[in-house]
């Protein structure tokens, strides 16, 4: 088993044997997407790429741990992953600032995020990502007094002052630009590297305190960062010893802020 708080350069293939059965809460899956023409992302079928990872997966994660895998729409169409994980929901990442340069059909403006767990129970902390309501209290207020609601099967269902479930549209949660001062560089926007708010949602409310996360495609690191700002352990492996380095320095950055 791999030391933990670690980045490590390799296949994330071959070094998934190294972990154990039943060893890790929660996997945070940013891998290719097979849509682009970078060398990483060169995948000639991303649904047989992503099955492959749904079954080694399904073997380190813990009853009731918590699969998060990056995709576009159709990155887990076609395969049959129901005897391995259960797909809880397809979390729909919506960025309307993307630019729409579609010619001949509608351009995609989201990236989706699959959630699956394995078996029935799992960690959700909903307190730990709510979101501020849209509707006004007193609107609010008044639909929860609609007698169908009032004395029906969600009738103690009140208006929570702490904000709503995020649902699975998330549109409040802005890509990283050429301006934002966490981008490490250029040359990672939109593909390598991910908003840190948006990682710390899923491990907020996928885990809890001293739980074991495990990024597969750690990239510049971010998933590593909130892992120890919130207080959770991790393991990244990257095929990229260059991508392993900048996220070794950015690790080592934050602690000597902490």
């Amino acid at each position: 088993m791999p030391e933990v708080n670690q980045f490590y350069v390799g296949d994330s293939f071959e070094l998934v044997k190294t972990l154990q059965d039943n060893s890790i809460d929660l996997i945070i899956c940013d891998g290719p997407y097979g849509v682009t023409q970078n060398k990483w992302d060169r995948v000639k079928d991303i649904q047989a790429f992503n099955y492959k990872l749904i079954q080694l997966f399904s073997r380190v994660l813990k009853p009731g741990g918590t699969l998060y895998l990056f995709g576009k729409q159709n990155c887990i169409d076609f395969i049959d992953y129901r005897k391995y994980l259960t797909l809880v929901s397809r979390i729909i990442w919506y960025q309307p600032s993307r630019l729409a340069q579609g010619r001949k059909r509608f351009t995609n403006n989201y990236d989706l995020i699959a959630h699956f767990q394995k078996g029935d129970s799992h960690t959700f902390n909903l307190d730990a990502v709510r979101v501020p309501q849209l509707v006004e209290l007193a609107h609010r207020k008044r639909c929860e007094n609609v007698p169908s609601v009032k004395n029906g099967k969600w009738g103690k269902t009140k208006f929570n002052g702490k904000g709503k479930n995020p649902g699975d549209v998330w549109g409040d949660i802005k890509q990283l630009t050429y301006k934002s001062k966490e981008l490490v560089n250029r040359e990672y926007l939109n593909t390598i590297q991910k908003p840190e708010k948006l990682i710390e949602r899923l491990v907020l409310a996928s885990s809890n305190e001293g739980d074991l996360v495990f990024d597969p495609f750690a990239g510049v690191g971010t998933t590593g960062l909130v892992c120890k700002k919130h207080n959770r352990n991790f393991i990244g492996f990257e095929l990229d010893s260059k991508l392993v380095n900048v996220a070794k320095k950015r690790f080592t950055e934050k602690e000597s802020v902490l």
